[in-house]
């Protein structure tokens, strides 16, 4: 249940635990690629994901994975590089629809693009379209906030298209591969999906009219260095004497251990904060909250609903092992679960572990009682970036009809992920690495359109203007939410900033 951050490349970070796999030649210095290894690659990847997925038919057909596969195929004759392997492989098993399915690239791939000229524009997508956040080189001078039209008469829908393509993503929603693209992200994935270019055509709409330019591309230096990952830690701030506003940003344990703290201390503390205070409002955000370890989101979900839940309808694996062959005879196996959850487990009559509705997890929010609980008005800021065990949290609140949510759709499948353990398959010709998560995780409830997340009451997508900050048009229409009389959820009234 992962951190959402750029998670095509960094995918590994995206799961709750993981398992040994089997050894495999690392990757080559160089990213070319004869057809026969890529044929290779491509064939374990989908033998792999056949294997090991407990439901790999969860967002699609058999028909419709049959004919991925056979355009998939048809393909690799054509492959000559990792590259061109990656523009096959990446939208074949991005149309299985599940957010924690990845694909690394290898390090001479990536070192390819450290060293590439890129795309000069950062942009904001949204559902309204792309704008301009910046422009660097002879681009510097682009307006912010203008839109884009086209680039080399590709029109804006279409770029997105075949960005979500690309991108890791739950079911058919967009709004998490829109984050993901937003910033220098769309450059990057445009060289994964191109190669290198020297010069663009860019066609945008301003406040000063149409602009049609040919753009330079620009290498990495030209733009600033990234700032460094933000705190892991929940952070509380009183907007006034009664009213809260609580970021909890992850719920990884990974990312807490190095910041020093433990999840379920820092965000007791949290709430005992707020009984102490007497707090009756609470912003609740999480925006980028990308999941991490269970239980830390029924953790927090209990201080937030006196009664337990049945969160999970079920938690299933294929088997305790996987195990495949690649067309030059190498195996790649690996044990599903590790030797303290394996007593967890049942058997069911196909075959399949399902995880048994005992403590300490089981299918709950909770077993022991939590304490001190907040009863005051909740709203939840969500979107695109709430994903995994952060988009779970939303919709347990969502279906429990817990507080207001502001802002996007949230990235997360309201019907369940699949994640927990993952098998890491390196890819023996090109050095990609295949990363599999391994338990499907059912959520208890339905009444959302399937493949879609929890939608928002208030929708607020990202401004240009207000773009990475946290008191943007959202947040302020959160507080404007708790200036008015509500009493349930059901009461609030959308209002503008």
């Amino acid at each position: 249940m992962p951190n959402r951050i750029v998670r095509w490349l960094v995918i590994a970070a995206c799961l709750l635990g993981s398992v040994p796999a089997s050894a495999a030649p690392s990757a080559r210095s160089g990213t070319a690629l004869a057809p026969a290894g890529a044929r290779e690659d491509l064939e374990l990847a989908i033998a792999a994901v056949e294997a090991a997925l407990p439901n790999i038919y969860w967002h699609q057909s058999r028909r419709q994975w049959r004919a991925a596969k056979a355009a998939a195929r048809a393909g690799v004759a054509t492959v000559t590089d990792s590259e061109s392997l990656w523009r096959i492989l990446r939208p074949l098993v991005g149309r299985i629809g599940e957010g924690h399915l990845g694909v690394q690239l290898s390090d001479a791939m990536n070192q390819r693009y450290r060293d590439a000229l890129r795309f000069p524009l950062d942009l904001l997508w949204t559902e309204q379209g792309a704008f301009v956040l910046a422009g660097y080189g002879g681009a510097a001078d682009i307006p912010r906030g203008a839109r884009l039209v086209s680039v080399d008469g590709v029109g804006e829908e279409e770029l997105l298209r075949e960005m979500v393509a690309v991108t890791p993503h739950d079911g058919v929603i967009r709004t998490g591969a829109m984050r993901d693209v937003s910033g220098r992200g769309f450059a990057s994935i445009l060289f994964r999906l191109r190669g290198a270019q020297s010069a663009f055509h860019v066609v945008l709409d301003s406040q000063v009219g149409r602009i049609e330019r040919d753009l330079a591309a620009v290498p990495r230096l030209a733009r600033p260095a990234e700032g460094e990952d933000p705190s892991p830690l929940p952070s509380l701030e009183w907007l006034d004497g009664r009213t809260a506003y609580l970021d909890v940003p992850t719920f990884s344990n990974a990312r807490l251990r190095a910041a020093g703290a433990a999840f379920p201390d820092a965000i007791h503390a949290v709430f005992v904060q707020l009984a102490q205070r007497g707090a009756r409002d609470l912003i609740l955000d999480l925006r980028e909250n990308g999941g991490g370890s269970e239980p830390n989101e029924s953790i927090l979900f209990s201080y937030l609903v006196e009664k337990p839940l049945r969160k999970y309808a079920a938690v299933e694996a294929r088997g305790r092992r996987i195990a495949v062959t690649s067309l030059s005879g190498k195996r790649f196996e690996t044990d599903v679960f590790d030797k303290d959850d394996r007593s967890r487990q049942r058997r069911t009559r196909t075959g399949r572990l399902t995880r048994r509705n005992t403590p300490p997890e089981g299918l709950m929010s909770r077993w022991t009682s939590f304490a001190p609980l907040f009863h005051g008005r909740l709203v939840v800021l969500a979107g695109g970036n709430t994903f995994s065990g952060g988009a779970e949290l939303a919709s347990m609140l969502y279906h429990t009809k817990r507080g207001v949510f502001v802002g996007e759709e949230v990235g997360g499948a309201d019907e369940g992920n699949t994640s927990g353990y993952r098998w890491v398959v390196e890819l023996p010709n090109s050095g990609m690495k295949l990363t599999i998560p391994l338990l499907q995780f059912r959520m208890a409830w339905s009444g959302l359109p399937h493949g879609r997340g929890v939608p928002p009451d208030c929708p607020v997508p990202p401004e240009v203007q207000s773009f990475g900050q946290r008191r943007d048009r959202a947040w302020q229409v959160a507080v404007a939410l708790l200036g008015q009389g509500w009493r349930r959820p059901g009461e609030a009234v959308c209002a503008e900033s």
